[in-house]
């Protein structure tokens, strides 16, 4: 477990903390090979693995087969870290110099575009790299016209530039199970790979968990990871999946409401009869979010109670009229206790963006 507070600009501590647990992440990359028992996996830690911190990431995944991250900058930074893995850089090369790089450090990049394609072929590279054509099924996002693959295969395959070449798609609503653009796109991209003897990627946490079909022979786990469910009718729980990301802080207060009173920024909650609250120490300067409604979910002595009020900068309040607290006790804004996901539900967003935002892991 590696545990940092949140600092501000000057360096000072903060009360809220973010502990990472390492094992619940290696539990959790074992619990993809049960999913996906004969796939290679790919580990998705972009982003600062999704807010967990993705140098320390990258150590505990050492029984990961590769990595992939968005931009170079991040595939660099893992490198001098020590990193040998193979690592995908998703956004590709931008420009000759970064193209350059990959081949020096050994890094893979997704095509997605004519011109990354023609920089490629016209260099005279000291090492060949591994490619990654980006097929667009579905997502329009990244990703080149099923029509053109067969021809940029060929190209690449032909280029003494590229090492090996290997063709990946992207989900764009894997996480709701029976959206018939899955299935779409899943035949879409069995069209333009069908008769081409490659290495393929198509699956991410939500495939890989309810569309065996869709698993190639590499698989992209990135939010199962860190003990998130894609799901919103299953909890990461009833998946078998740990909590990476442990969000705590301190109680520094505790009053009494009278009734008919309101609590915090814009009275957003008025109480019906006096009423105990709690003063936490963490807010949207922490990265927990300003958007949470009244009633989501926080953890205290053991019991379970709710948000009152607007999330400021450096607090927010809670409701312990059932609950038994003092002045300094833990607060568990989530993790084992509360999920993230359920307090991304009530914030009206997804877990992926709290995650990302938690001040105090590797900031």
């Amino acid at each position: 477990m590696s545990e940092l507070s949140s600092c501000n600009a000057n360096g000072y501590q903060r009360r809220a903390t973010a502990s990472i647990n390492l094992e619940a992440l290696s539990a959790n990359l074992i619990k993809v090979r049960e999913y996906a028992p004969k796939s290679q996996v790919m580990a998705v830690i972009k982003a600062n693995a999704y807010g967990h911190g993705m140098l320390a990431v990258a150590r505990q995944l050492k029984d990961a087969d590769c990595f992939a991250v968005a931009m170079p900058e991040e595939a660099y930074a893992l490198r001098a870290d020590g990193c040998i893995k193979p690592i995908l850089v998703l956004h590709g090369f931008h420009d000759r110099d970064e193209l350059i790089t990959f081949s020096r450090q050994n890094l893979s990049t997704v095509i997605h575009q004519l011109a990354q394609l023609e920089t490629l072929l016209s260099e005279n590279l000291s090492e060949p790299v591994d490619v990654w054509l980006k097929v667009d099924t579905g997502m329009h996002r990244l990703g080149l016209s099923c029509d053109v693959v067969d021809d940029y295969f060929g190209r690449c395959r032909n280029s003494t530039n590229v090492k090996n070449v290997y063709i990946m798609s992207h989900f764009a609503n894997a996480d709701v199970s029976d959206n018939v653009l899955n299935i779409n796109q899943l035949k879409s991209f069995v069209k333009v790979t069908n008769g081409i003897d490659v290495d393929c990627s198509m699956a991410n946490s939500a495939a890989i968990m309810r569309m065996k079909n869709s698993h190639f022979e590499v698989v992209r786990p990135g939010i199962m990871l860190y003990g998130s469910s894609p799901f919103t009718d299953t909890s990461a729980a009833d998946l078998g999946l740990q909590a990476v990301m442990q969000f705590e802080s301190i109680l520094i207060d505790t009053k009494v409401v009278p009734a008919g009173e309101s609590i915090g920024y814009g009275s957003t909650y008025t109480a019906s009869k006096n009423i105990l609250i709690g003063v936490v120490a963490a807010g949207y300067g922490d990265g927990y979010p300003r958007h949470a409604g009244n009633g989501t979910p926080v953890w205290v002595n053991g019991q379970r109670c709710g948000l009152l009020g607007r999330v400021s900068m450096d607090s927010l309040c809670i409701n312990l009229s059932e609950v038994e607290a003092a002045v300094g006790d833990r607060v568990v804004l989530w993790g084992d206790e509360v999920s993230v996901d359920e307090v991304a539900h009530f914030s009206d967003t997804i877990a992926y963006e709290l995650l990302c935002n938690a001040k105090g892991v590797h900031r």
